[in-house]
C-alpha cells in the first residue's frame, strides 16, 4: 500500500463553463531568441477575460513523476470566437462548470524539454 502513494494520478477530459468568465491566455509570435526565465514568459503572453460558454480540453496529474510534465494543462474554446490556454475563473458568484474525466493508465511524454 506505501508504494501506491506515489503512484502518479493522471486525469484527462473535457469540461463546459456554462456561465461566468474565465481569464485566459493567447500566444504571440515566438521571439528570435530564448526566454531567460519565468517572468519574460509572463510578460510576452496576451491575457484575456473570456465570456462562457467555453468548451475546455485538459489534462491533471497528481505528481510529476520526472517527465517534466506540468501538472495541468488545459485549452478552452468557443462558438463566439474565444480561444486559449484556461487560466482561472475570474466571476466566482456566476460561473457553472460541468465536465467528464477519465483517468489514464499510461503516460508518455514526446520531445521532453529537459530542465524546464
Amino acid at each position: 500500500m506505501f508504494r501506491n502513494h506515489f503512484r502518479v494520478v493522471s486525469l484527462a477530459g473535457q469540461f463546459i463553463i456554462h456561465s461566468g468568465q474565465a481569464k485566459l491566455h493567447v500566444m504571440p509570435h515566438f521571439p528570435g531568441c530564448p526566454f531567460e526565465n519565468n517572468a519574460e514568459v509572463d510578460k510576452w503572453l496576451n491575457y484575456f477575460t473570456m465570456n462562457a460558454p467555453l468548451i475546455c480540453t485538459t489534462v491533471m496529474h497528481s505528481h510529476d513523476p520526472g517527465h517534466n510534465l506540468r501538472l495541468e494543462h488545459t485549452h478552452c474554446y468557443s462558438d463566439h470566437g474565444d480561444a486559449g490556454h484556461y487560466h482561472y475563473d475570474v466571476t466566482p458568484e456566476t460561473v457553472s462548470y460541468e465536465g467528464w474525466f477519465a483517468p489514464s493508465n499510461k503516460i508518455y511524454r514526446i520531445d521532453e524539454v529537459p530542465n524546464r
